[in-house]
């Protein structure tokens, strides 16, 4: 697994991610193009308008700002995602041709600007939700969002594929980052508890350890109180949220030992995804 990126590299994933994503939805069918994605509420063609609206904002461009009659969209639960909402909302009824266009224009336009950024990683940009974050983080969490978007599309159109490649390791390393959160935070775990997490596909694992101060942090090794093993395709979609804990099927396919408690608070608290 890839965990430190330079400028070119995120820049790189950021666009080869949203070209994916171009690729993918190009020659899908009218059906396909409408088939429900595991985002609520939002189709193949919504996920397309919401890639699209953040890239466009993201370039200068003003935002829709017509409300829909909120009450026709149940999935929408906070202001962050009535402000999610707003772009997509304005592209429902174009066409699959226009919406394809419109990101293919923005990819153009967004290697145009971040071509000719100097800007280190480090400097002030606007994010996608109009306050300055750092540079690195904004194409971080473009290529981390795109991709997850990208296989929301895959599992709605049943194509598989993207599990390799620059955006998927930049979406990897912001899933792992966020473990000692799931473990610290969500999970409750007494100090000095230690999670040791492998993804089994990738032969790969971590350890963390809540400390003495209340933060928990990554180790080399320790006895773990809580052993998870899990695929990274179900690492992805139970902490983006795309899987349910109590899932039956997704139960069967991890396994895990350690305190009953503790294990279901880990499970359940592995979401980091809005």
């Amino acid at each position: 697994m890839q965990d430190t990126f330079t400028k070119a590299d995120l820049v790189k994933a950021s666009l080869d991610a949203l070209t994916q994503v171009a690729d993918l939805v190009a020659p899908l069918t009218a059906a396909q193009w409408e088939s429900p994605t595991p985002c609520p509420g939002w189709r193949v063609s919504d996920v397309v308008a919401h890639l699209a609206d953040f890239e466009s904002f993201l370039s200068g461009n003003p935002r829709a700002t017509a409300e829909p009659d909120w009450t026709t969209t149940p999935h929408v639960a906070s202001e962050a995602g009535k402000f999610i909402e707003l772009g997509v909302e304005a592209r429902r009824g174009a066409t699959q041709s226009d919406q394809v266009a419109e990101l293919l224009n923005l990819i153009e336009l967004r290697r145009t600007i971040l071509t000719a950024d100097t800007s280190e990683l480090s400097s002030q940009v606007r994010g996608p939700f109009g306050a300055p974050i750092t540079l690195e983080r904004a194409l971080t969490m473009r290529a981390f969002d795109t991709w997850v978007h990208e296989q929301d599309i895959r599992d709605a159109v049943d194509q598989p594929g993207g599990w390799t490649g620059l955006p998927f390791e930049v979406a990897l390393s912001v899933l792992i980052s966020a473990l000692p959160v799931v473990w610290g935070k969500n999970s409750k775990p007494p100090v000095g508890a230690v999670l040791n997490l492998g993804i089994s596909d990738l032969a790969s694992e971590v350890f963390i350890r809540l400390d003495d101060d209340g933060r928990a942090r990554f180790i080399s090794k320790a006895e773990p109180t809580v052993q998870l093993s899990i695929s990274v395709t179900d690492l992805v979609h139970r902490m983006c949220g795309r899987v349910s804990a109590d899932d039956p099927d997704f139960i069967s396919r991890i396994e895990v030992s350690g305190p009953d408690d503790l294990v279901q608070r880990l499970i359940g608290g592995m979401v980091i995804t809005p």
